[in-house]
């Protein structure tokens, strides 16, 4: 019985010093942003965030983390270490990475296809009882290219600015009745077009004057 307890105390005795000496030198790789080498993956495989990977050694785990937000980085612990512990991390990534999106997101004005348009009605909000409803193909067409591929990089909002010139606004119909709107405004001496829940696209005055020309 003693010689069996003594094999095995031999034998734990190994693998703890094993255990060390792998710990310590996949430590040394990951603190130089090395993947381990006395480590086997996880394998559930690859964590479904850009590429993280876990791996797991005797008595210590290492994450690999590749995620989409760009954190990048290699972590090494013990077999408890989860990968939500450095949510906080990450979370500061995410943002950045979420910014940089808005940043360089490019707004594209959403409105039916040319073809599909029956009508276009156009009203002039300072006469609310001033409208005008344009059928006819050459009027929806010189409409139309004003608005149509408008892109920008102007943030987008909910709602029309604060004391904005409204001048007109101007809904497109399709052949089932629905419409997408849209509100021509002043503001600062420039024209804007907002659909709302969409974008701010920033127009020349030549174009405002041409969607002018086709309401009188």
């Amino acid at each position: 019985m003693k010689k069996y307890l003594k094999v095995i105390g031999v034998i734990l005795g190994v693998i703890i010093i094993l255990g060390i000496i792998f710990f310590a030198v996949d430590y040394v790789r990951v603190q130089k942003q090395e993947k381990p080498i006395f480590c086997i993956q996880n394998p559930a495989g690859i964590i479904n965030d850009g590429g993280t990977i876990e791996y797991f050694g005797l008595g210590y785990k290492v994450i690999d983390f590749h995620t989409l937000a760009g954190f990048d980085d290699i972590k090494i612990g013990t077999w408890f270490m989860d990968y939500n512990d450095f949510e906080e991390e990450m979370k500061k990534y995410e943002k950045e990475f979420e910014e940089e999106l808005n940043k360089n997101k490019e707004y594209v004005i959403n409105l039916f296809e040319l073809k599909e348009i029956s009508s276009i009605t156009i009203d002039t909000l300072a006469q609310y009882d001033n409208e005008k409803e344009f059928n006819d193909e050459e009027s929806i067409e010189e409409i139309y290219e004003v608005f149509a591929d408008k892109k920008t990089h102007i943030e987008s909002v909910n709602d029309i600015p604060v004391n904005p010139d409204i001048l007109y606004f101007v809904k497109f119909k399709n052949d089932s009745g629905n419409y997408k709107s849209a509100y021509i405004y002043k503001k600062d001496n420039q024209y804007y077009i907002e659909q709302p829940y969409n974008g701010i696209y920033q127009v020349t005055e030549d174009e405002y004057t041409r969607i002018e020309k086709v309401v009188k």
